[in-house]
């Protein structure tokens, strides 16, 4: 691994300064000079691409995989406008240019060509953000330091998905979060993948910033007991009746706060300083953070679906000398419903006398040892413990206390992928699958060949039962791959090796297109996958004579000849399969038509000059084409007349052509065809007279006189120009 100690993210912008703002719902990215919050005018199609080179750590696609999976993430969240949509065209996927306008690129930067990742760089990843002064979105781009840092998508490296969603929800327009088991929270590690599933905070974040529908949120302001001066940049959060954490944002300057795109239901309202693990560091330069006060429970909120309710100041105390977590320990804490897991939390002032609770009164903390900068203690989870966030509290002996808001997170058992039925099949695809196995939940997906399958959309995967997906294999990458089972909190169970795609033969071409039944037709064979070993060529069932392998491409056959009939289906077998093209050939009475030589052999390529073409059974010929692919017959300049002298001659007048050598070819109304290869030269075309002009019409407008339309278009460059350095300050999020 290239490196994988503990590192930490950073938000790096050139400007300092703070403006006072609205008040705005969930902790968001914001414009460094005026304070304006980040979001993308048109939400409903916020175009990604995928970079096809992937990562170089790794080989079998399944990089790919993972960075889809991020976007089905965030593309998971209910009742909201936002959709990330995928950009698959090849020529787009080849682009490297990340920082153009128009393409918002997921890209591994393995040498540092983007100049985020110089030797020693501890970023892991970074999101540039472009935008204009009214916080809009202009473009963004995801970029692992894949230089420095090893990733994976089976736990050898920082783990793709778990980064890439972190990425892109900056890229969505959300800052990093006090919420310490979310997604946004800005810290990463090798040994945690939780950051694949979005916390309810996220969801509630989607919900308000791109909202659908109705929500609902709680609002109101922070101020001290001692003084009634407001707190900028506390955090406020709330739980719901089940004590686990659903929303949290900081407060303005004026103290002021809104949580919104919330369910209705009953909530319990806290503030908390953001004094540790996460501080003003990992923020944007626009806000200001305070953190000398006490966290400070308000009390409970009721709301009605869609309401919106004030709940007036919430009054903290003065700050203590007691808190509760570092950087240096891996957030979220994992609990497993049904077990025990140990854990241990650093802080200050955890003295012997303090007490630690957490926001769900059915879970038992077992084994609380205190070791004054550390607490150490068991996790004991119910069986059927609901999903999600829980906050710890610790308490002095004097009474204060210090919340760490969202730190642990109960998730089920890794589900267990046992075994796949059937367990190989050809890469095409097409062909039913069902896993087996254990803990498997409504909303998960499946990994398979680099081809992600989502529960319950179309091309997806069915969960049958908790022991039982379906499915209908995708065409996949040939070879071993690894069966994954992504359960909707982020963990995973993985059968290795537990499926083999073969690389079956697929036929796409035949020429020609027919022969003669006494056989010996030479036809090429163009497709993929055709492999040496086990190769058979069958036509209507036939087994053909010799083959000639030219390449997996490429196959050369001579026809053994049959009755005349059609069409037939020609089979290309290998040891993984049999390919077919259904229809593609005839045989029949007539022998092949042949070229034998062509009078005179040059013609000038302005065409309309008479020829003689010699050969053999020429007295059926409906085409002649020169230049035609000789793979398939395709393309090439067809001649605008022919006469038959004779069964072997032909008079041609030839085409309008591109100058060079061109091949011969002959096709008889059955489609048996004879060729001629390089058999004629086309000679470079001077036309007589002087030149002429054209007008280039652009958008149906013709460009103004006297200089009009170039006047304009400096114009246009002009205030491009302007509005990207405007629009390019640079926001770059790094996971360090």
């Amino acid at each position: 691994m290239r490196g994988s100690d503990w590192r930490r993210f950073a938000l790096a912008s050139g400007v300092t300064g703070m403006v006072a703002v609205a008040v705005i719902a969930h902790v968001r990215l914001r414009h460094p000079d005026n304070g304006n919050p980040l979001f993308w005018a048109a939400p409903e199609s916020v175009g990604v691409v995928i970079q096809a080179e992937g990562s170089d750590d790794v080989a079998d696609g399944s990089d790919e995989a993972a960075l889809r999976g991020a976007i089905a993430t965030w593309n998971g969240v209910s009742d909201t406008t936002v959709r990330l949509v995928e950009d698959n065209d090849p020529a787009q996927q080849e682009r490297t240019d990340w920082e153009q306008f128009g393409i918002n690129l997921m890209l591994f930067d393995e040498d540092n060509s983007s100049g985020y990742f110089p030797q020693g760089s501890s970023a892991v990843a970074i999101t540039p953000v472009w935008f204009y002064s009214d916080g809009r979105i202009a473009g963004a781009d995801v970029l692992f330091n894949g230089g420095s840092y090893t990733f994976s998508t089976d736990g050898g490296g920082f783990d793709i998905q778990d980064v890439a969603t972190h990425e892109l929800g900056h890229l969505l327009g959300l800052d990093h979060t006090g919420f310490v088991g979310g997604t946004m929270y800005p810290y990463v590690d090798p040994s945690v993948i939780l950051h694949r599933s979005l916390a309810r905070d996220e969801e509630h974040a989607l919900r308000a910033i791109y909202s659908a529908g109705s929500t609902a949120s709680i609002s109101g302001s922070v101020e001290r007991a001692s003084d009634g001066t407001p707190l900028a940049g506390a955090q406020v959060a709330v739980r719901d009746a089940a004590g686990r954490t659903v929303s949290a944002n900081l407060t303005d300057t004026a103290g002021a706060f809104l949580l919104g795109g919330l369910d209705g239901g009953t909530y319990e309202l806290y503030a908390d300083p953001l004094d540790a693990p996460v501080s003003a560091a990992n923020l944007g330069a626009s806000w200001t953070i305070q953190t000398d006060f006490e966290s400070t429970v308000h009390g409970h909120v009721t709301l009605a679906p869609g309401a919106s309710v004030d709940v007036g100041v919430v009054i903290v105390g003065d700050d203590v000398a007691i808190d509760l977590g570092r950087n240096t320990d891996r957030y979220p804490l994992r609990c497993v419903s049904g077990q025990t897991s140990d854990h241990s939390v650093r802080g200050a002032g955890l003295v012997p006398g303090s007490t630690l609770s957490c926001s769900d009164p059915s879970l038992s903390l077992v084994g609380v040892t205190w070791y004054s900068n550390r607490v150490t203690f068991g996790v004991q989870v119910p069986a059927q413990a609901a999903p999600g966030h829980l906050d710890l509290v610790v308490a002095g002996a004097g009474g204060d206390i210090d919340i760490l808001t969202g730190c642990l997170e109960i998730t089920p058992p890794d589900p267990a992928v046992l075994f796949v039925s059937p367990n190989q099949g050809d890469n095409g695809g097409g062909f039913p699958l069902t896993i087996t196995g254990s803990g498997f939940r409504s909303g998960a997906r499946v990994v398979l060949g680099g081809i992600v399958y989502e529960d319950g959309v179309p091309s997806g995967c069915s969960v049958v039962a908790d022991t039982t997906i379906e499915l209908t294999a995708l065409p996949g990458v040939g070879g071993l791959s690894d069966v994954v089972v992504i359960d909707p909190s982020g963990v995973e169970g993985r059968l290795e090796n537990g499926f083999e795609f073969f690389d079956v033969p697929s036929v796409q071409s035949v020429f020609p297109l027919a022969g003669q039944a006494e056989g010996g037709t030479q036809l090429v064979l163009v497709g993929e996958h055709f492999k040496r070993r086990g190769l058979a060529v069958r036509i209507g069932g036939i087994d053909q004579g010799p083959v000639e392998w030219v390449s997996r491409e490429k196959l050369f056959v001579t026809t053994a000849g049959g009755t005349p009939s059609g069409p037939l289906t020609i089979e290309v077998q290998t040891d993984d399969g049999v390919g077919t093209i259904v229809g593609a050939f005839r045989y029949a009475h007539a022998a092949d038509p042949s070229v034998s030589g062509v009078a005179p052999g040059v013609a000038s390529a302005g065409g309309g000059e008479t020829i003689t073409i010699v050969g053999a059974d020429l007295d059926d010929i409906q085409a002649v084409v020169f230049a035609a692919n000789l793979e398939t017959g395709l393309g090439g300049f067809p001649a605008p007349s022919i006469t038959v002298l004779g069964p072997n001659e032909l008079s041609v007048t030839t085409p309008v052509a591109i100058a060079g050598v061109a091949s011969v070819l002959v096709q008889s109304a059955t489609g048996q065809s004879g060729i001629l290869e390089a058999g004629f030269s086309f000679s470079e075309f001077v036309p007589e007279g002087g030149g002429g002009c054209h007008t280039v019409l652009v958008d149906g407008a013709r460009p103004g006189g006297s200089g009009q339309g170039a006047c304009w278009l400096a114009l246009v460059l002009l205030a491009v120009q302007r509005t990207q350095r405007l629009a390019r300050r640079r926001i770059a999020i790094p996971i360090e």
